[in-house]
């Protein structure tokens, strides 16, 4: 006679560690969040360096050949006091993104203006594109949410003087090669620049 299975039901969010012996690492940290199709995740974030505009980008990897898009909040729990947030509104954003299975990482289609001390949420809900049933067993593995600052916008990158700045940001691609996880190493003219922008944003530190 069968027996009633009590078991315990899937989590909808689960963290899966991966071990780095002997694979191509395509993640950072240990591993991935596994969200269920129509779950979510929520980051919270109080360690912002530098008050100014920040792209967002979130890196992911899929288990299957479906598209999935994310809704995604963005905002802080207090009022934002920066000169250069505080007068902004909304401090509240929504962002729908698709997924494609096809890429690694999406990038967010408007930056937010992000202030130290200051707390913020990003909650986001994935679910698969272009269906209206959830499936409970179809998930999605979530790396990161990467802050990447609009570093056009700091002190030394912009004027006359900055301009041989931009053109080696732009032509070496040094900020591009944060998209993809794990980060690229570094070519010489960007890993001078990044400590330039690390400084700047950090009251000099490196």
């Amino acid at each position: 006679r069968a027996k009633l299975c009590r078991c315990p039901a899937q989590p909808d969010v689960e963290e899966v560690v991966r071990d780095s012996a002997g694979h191509m690492v395509t993640w950072t940290g240990s591993g991935f969040a596994r969200v269920r199709d129509g779950a979510g995740l929520t980051f919270r974030m109080d360690n912002i360096p530098y008050p100014m505009d920040y792209e967002l980008l979130i890196r992911y990897e899929p288990e299957s050949a479906e598209d999935w898009e994310a809704v995604i909040s963005v905002s802080s729990r207090v009022l934002p006091t920066s000169p250069r947030c505080g007068n902004l509104l909304p401090f509240e954003q929504m962002y729908r993104e698709s997924l494609p299975h096809s890429q690694r990482y999406v990038l967010l289609s408007r930056p937010f203006c992000f202030e130290p001390s200051t707390p913020y949420e990003v909650t986001m809900r994935l679910q698969r594109a272009g269906v209206t049933q959830r499936h409970p067993g179809a998930f999605i593995l979530i790396d990161s949410l990467v802050l990447l600052p609009r570093v056009l916008e700091l002190p030394g990158f912009h004027g006359t003087e900055a301009a041989a700045r931009q053109e080696e940001l732009e032509r070496y691609r040094c900020l591009e090669v944060f998209h993809m996880a794990p980060p690229h190493p570094l070519a010489e003219a960007c890993a001078r620049l990044v400590c330039s922008v690390s400084a700047l944003m950090h009251g000099g530190a490196l």
